[in-house]
């Protein structure tokens, strides 16, 4: 794991755990989110975002940007601090991501 935080959806009554791989700062990201009804576990897989950003890091749902129902909630993220590595091109995944901070409605099903 790189980078970790959690935030309480008080309307689902789930904790939300948003994961960067701990890839190294020249290479590609991996997100990924798990849920669980306790802060200490067990943590479920909700979604595996291969590439994301793709370099996205410090992935985050603050508190104040999840709906009154809980379903809709706002990713924050930073990323795309290189251009290129190793003569290989770094992509926009998705549309939108770039350094600086990003904002991605999601709907948790």
């Amino acid at each position: 794991m790189g980078c970790v935080t959690i935030t309480y959806n008080a309307q689902l009554k789930k904790y939300i755990m948003c994961v960067t791989d701990g890839g190294n700062t020249y290479s590609r990201m991996n997100t990924y989110l798990l849920e669980s009804d306790s802060i200490t576990g067990e943590w479920k897989m909700v979604s595996y975002m291969m590439n994301f950003g793709e370099q996205a890091y410090f992935v985050n749902i603050p508190s104040k940007f999840i709906s009154k129902d809980g379903k809709t909630v706002w990713l924050l993220y930073s990323g795309n601090y290189w251009d290129s590595m190793n003569g290989e091109s770094i992509g926009v995944n998705p549309p939108g991501s770039h350094y600086g901070m990003c904002f991605q409605k999601i709907e948790l099903l």
